[in-house]
């Protein structure tokens, strides 16, 4: 019941992480990469190629509500530790993925019998691609694609730096603003 319109909602706070991620690494002008659902490729993701996370920081980003790693600045866009858990309000469970110092860990994400989430550590691997997260779930109703679509478009309509899209293209509108720079970087819509 956190938000009115959960795909919205998961779209922007993935996004959102993704980006702070890449920010946090120093690649603010590097895109994440976002999958829409298609018939052939019937899920939704997120992967960014930032810092990454270790075992114990999947553990606690995902498991503990209002813990985040982005409180102590005002560089990132998140920091209320809600994020993380927002495909709950969609799925029952989703696939983390983190890669990190040359290790890559495969997590599925789920609400315990007790109502709490968990992650539970699928797979442990070397790796030689770059640290980074990808959050992944299946959309199972096909009248979701489009909405995934869409919602995308709404939502990285406003990033500056919009991600690159697999499994479905999307065209994202031009931003347009009545005001420009009202305060030096603030525009209005």
């Amino acid at each position: 019941g956190l938000y009115a319109n959960k795909i919205r909602a998961i779209i922007r706070e993935l996004g959102c992480n993704a980006y702070d991620s890449h920010v946090a690494a120093g690649y603010a002008d590097r895109p994440f990469e976002v999958h829409l659902p298609s018939q052939l490729e019937p899920w939704f993701s997120v992967t960014d190629f930032g810092i990454g996370l270790d075992h114990d920081q999947v553990t606690n980003i995902y498991t503990t509500y209002f813990e985040s790693t982005k409180t102590n600045s005002n560089e990132f866009v998140g920091a209320l530790g809600l994020g993380s858990k927002s495909p709950f309000s969609y799925t029952e469970n989703f696939t983390v993925t983190a890669r990190k110092n040359g290790t890559q860990r495969i997590y599925t994400a789920f609400i315990n019998d007790s109502g709490v989430p968990s992650v539970a550590l699928m797979a442990e691997m070397p790796t030689t691609e770059s640290n980074g997260v990808e959050v992944k779930f299946a959309v199972t109703d096909q009248n979701d694609f489009n909405k995934f679509a869409h919602e995308a478009g709404y939502v990285f309509k406003y990033f500056s730096l919009p991600p690159k899209f697999s499994g479905r293209q999307i065209q994202l509108a031009e931003r347009t603003y009545s005001d420009r720079d009202i305060v030096p970087g603030v525009h209005q819509y």
